[in-house]
């Protein structure tokens, strides 16, 4: 799959402040799947009462994790290791948060997924699987997840198992955040004020 900077960017709004709910690879199958709550809105009407969305990724060519006992800018925090299999249930205790700061895909490499003895989980595979990169985390009480997921593709599905256009997916999440911004009832309830009254488009740099 060939993403252009327009896609990363509407990515990017669609995943901001979506509930984290699950994530789990198949190392054998060379696939993750990540679920999300996600913040969308139709054109008209009310949003939907499920808005549940199912990204699967594949082929894959590394995943990295670093589990931490501290705040996320703790560099001495004490690294948890876990293997793959361990990986759904390292997330689920965090209780799905929500990911925010309008970058997700492909943005430039931290230094931490270079650092292989603050990752608790490192898996890599020889061939493909790295054209684009997922990034990221969950935080709690005295403990930080970051995940980092390398891919070359991905199909969108909603609850029922129907797949959705990423256009549509996109649209639907800028359409949310343009609705806040623009004083629409229906993006009350999520406990989130917009700072300014402006377009759901953030400044975004990627590597």
């Amino acid at each position: 799959m060939k993403l252009t900077q327009e896609d990363i960017e509407g990515l990017d709004v669609a995943l901001n402040e979506a509930t984290v709910l699950g994530f789990e690879v198949s190392a054998q199958d060379r696939v993750a799947a990540a679920t999300f709550e996600v913040l969308t809105l139709p054109e008209q009407g009310n949003p939907p009462s499920d808005s549940r969305v199912l990204f699967l990724f594949a082929p894959i060519g590394r995943i990295a994790a670093s589990f931490r006992l501290g705040r996320w800018d703790d560099g001495t925090a004490p690294v948890v290791p876990f293997s793959i299999d361990q990986l759904p249930g390292v997330v689920q205790d965090f209780g799905g948060q929500p990911i925010y700061g309008w970058e997700f895909f492909d943005i430039q490499q931290k230094n931490l997924w270079q650092q292989t003895e603050r990752l608790s989980l490192d898996c890599s595979w020889e061939a493909g699987g790295k054209s684009h990169t997922l990034t990221l985390f969950q935080g709690g009480y005295n403990k930080h997840l970051d995940i980092c997921l390398w891919f070359d593709d991905f199909i969108i599905y909603d609850p029922k198992g129907h797949e959705i256009e990423l256009a549509n997916l996109i649209a639907a999440g800028k359409r949310w955040w343009d609705g806040l911004y623009s004083g629409d009832p229906r993006t009350d309830g999520h406990g989130i004020l917009p700072l300014t009254k402006t377009s759901a488009a953030p400044p975004h740099s990627c590597g």
